[in-house]
């Protein structure tokens, strides 16, 4: 067999490799998941004869992020062992770049991450509109519980930034990144979209994890990713002890209803005004600076390209293709769907 050939059948026989490893942590999520959503109504009530909801969510969120993943972690050393080196902590890291390109890239990635909420807003908008259906929301409200906002308050903003960023930046993506950048990216940040199984996080988390995908693999530290992270789920958490402060969610804000509660709630609205003044005059300003980055900066975008004799696409075929890999992607896909059709688990 001639070189050439040989190289290229070695790439595609680790990437293949690599993608069921990747599929393999991700079905392991979803058992723990699934296991934890299951099982914890039933010991809770054995044990105390009722179900407190937020015991049940703070319960819940230990076993899925400090437990569960750290488990992961532990499988994803033993599946690689005597293979590659693999050591989670060595993400931590200092950033290679500047301090002012990290932060510039912060701000660009935390920019095109709202851009894409909005626009997401816009597309499911319209899909409601178009087929005259209420498409269902996750419920991320709290009771206003002294337990329930502690919940809201160390989930998103602490748990998710350390132990998703570790997953899918430090795990699912240093996993693939050899074999392929732009590619990897690409589908990295979609299975990070997937994987939150809810509508309208979808499009805005998966521009969220390709940009967290670029941020790690230019600064070669997951610290800005985290960062990325922490900055906008401590603001969804805040907005949502904001709304529950006075008994309402997230979705009463955006009913036909919403006109009246302004007057009921007028600081919150206010409050809530005020916020999404910052958000546009934030989004200019992202656009201004993303068109200069564009512009004047084009070596900014510039990443090493792994094994190019094999295309992106073809490399991306390769790791979807998997058949374990195709399951899960389909798995999750599902569930998102089951979810915005009023599924509840």
């Amino acid at each position: 067999m001639e070189p050439e050939l040989e190289i290229k059948k070695d790439v595609k026989t680790e990437l293949r490799h690599d993608s069921a490893v990747n599929a393999v942590l991700l079905l392991v999520f979803w058992a723990i998941y699934f296991g934890a959503a299951f099982s914890l109504p039933v010991l809770l009530k054995k044990l105390t004869g009722t179900v407190d909801t937020n015991l049940e969510a703070l319960l819940f969120y230990i076993v899925l992020y400090p437990i569960g993943f750290s488990l992961i972690f532990i499988i994803n050393k033993i599946l690689y062992k005597g293979k590659r080196e693999v050591k989670i902590f060595e993400c931590f890291r200092k950033p290679v770049t500047s301090p002012g390109w990290t932060a510039k890239w912060i701000f660009l990635t935390i920019g095109a991450t709202y851009s894409a909420a909005l626009l997401s807003s816009l597309i499911f908008m319209i899909i409601e509109f178009v087929t005259h259906s209420k498409l269902s929301e996750a419920d991320m409200s709290s009771d206003n519980s002294l337990l329930g906002n502690l919940v809201v308050m160390i989930a998103a903003p602490v748990f998710a930034p350390i132990f998703e960023e570790l997953f899918f930046r430090g795990t699912l993506y240093r996993n693939v990144r050899s074999h392929s950048t732009t590619g990897m990216m690409v589908i990295c940040g979609i299975t990070f979209g997937l994987w939150h199984g809810n509508y309208p996080q979808f499009l805005f988390a998966s521009v969220m994890g390709f940009f967290s995908c670029f941020l790690f693999e230019k600064t070669k530290s997951i610290i800005p990713s985290m960062i990325v992270h922490f900055i906008i789920n401590t603001i969804g958490s805040c907005l949502t002890l904001l709304i529950s402060s006075v008994g309402l969610t997230q979705a009463d804000i955006t009913t036909a209803d919403s006109y009246d509660l302004m007057f009921e709630h007028p600081f919150v609205f206010l409050i809530l005004f005020a916020m999404g003044m910052c958000v546009i005059a934030a989004l200019v300003t992202w656009l201004i600076f993303f068109i200069i980055e564009i512009a004047y900066y084009k070596d900014s975008f510039i990443i090493e390209q792994k094994n190019p004799e094999i295309s992106e696409k073809k490399k991306v075929w390769i790791y979807l293709s998997s058949p374990l890999m195709a399951l899960v992607m389909l798995g999750m896909l599902g569930y998102t769907v089951f979810r915005a059709l009023g599924g509840n688990v």
